[in-house]
């Protein structure tokens, strides 16, 4: 399957999300900590995927961050969840970017995957 970066600011609300997409094979590093600095190492990234459920504007941050580097602005983003009215910045910011549902997620990336290949 693909190797997936998810982006969600809750420990625990992180989990189970996680544990859904690697029980679909994926291969997935996760942050959820705003006290920490994302740490991927040498871990690349075929798919990011960042919770709007909390904290939308730290998100929209770690995106802008993440396609600030042209080696990295051909991996998709997916954003999941939020509330609609909390969303409305990040799709005027990323109109390339995949906007989801948190239950979507698993069928999102299938086809963003397969879009790619």
């Amino acid at each position: 399957m693909a190797k997936v970066f998810y982006l969600h600011w809750d420990q625990e609300e992180i989990k189970p999300r996680i544990a859904v997409l690697k029980a679909a094979g994926h291969e997935v590093q996760y942050h959820s900590s705003t006290e920490d600095h994302i740490k991927l190492g040498e871990f690349v990234p075929e798919v990011v995927v960042i919770s709007l459920d909390r904290l939308p504007s730290h998100g929209r941050h770690v995106a802008e961050w993440f396609w600030e580097a042209k080696k990295r602005q051909s991996i998709p983003i997916v954003f999941a969840g939020g509330k609609p009215y909390k969303t409305v910045d990040a799709k005027k910011k990323f109109p390339k970017a995949i906007f989801c549902a948190t239950d979507d997620i698993p069928d999102v990336l299938k086809r963003v995957l397969n879009s790619t290949k």
